[in-house]
């Protein structure tokens, strides 16, 4: 293969890879439910799973890339909540701890959260 054809053949595969065609939608309505229920689970049960922290006043759980890809997101979200007041603040990262996009939101009651992910707002319920 000549000079001129590998870096040919290189340049059509980094255009490729780096376009939007290949990107998978995002799914924000996804992204905060499963957010809203791993925040709703921390506040009905005392099991924490491995990779999530506690205090007495502050809660913080991690999806890691895979749990957050099936909902178009690349790298991994932090989200922790203040029990006393119902704040939440966090990020969606990518895998250098970078951050791609904030996430903030506040427990509204009745296992109900509002959440603001990338820019999104929505309401969020868990029954049951």
């Amino acid at each position: 293969m000549t000079t001129r054809s590998f870096l040919l053949a290189g340049m059509l595969i980094g255009t490729m890879l780096g376009s939007p065609v290949f990107a998978a939608d995002r799914d924000p309505h996804g992204l905060t439910e499963a957010l809203a229920k791993k925040l709703a689970s921390r506040r009905t049960t005392t099991r924490l799973a491995p990779r999530d922290v506690s205090g007495t006043d502050l809660g913080c759980i991690v999806l890691p890339h895979r749990e957050l890809r099936p909902f178009g997101y690349p790298g991994h979200a932090f989200l922790c909540e203040a029990f006393v007041t119902g704040e939440a603040l966090g990020a969606v990262l990518n895998r250098s701890g970078r951050q791609l996009c904030e996430i903030t939101g506040t427990y509204a009651g009745d296992l109900c959260y509002d959440v603001v992910i990338c820019g999104y707002a929505e309401r969020i319920c868990i029954v049951g």
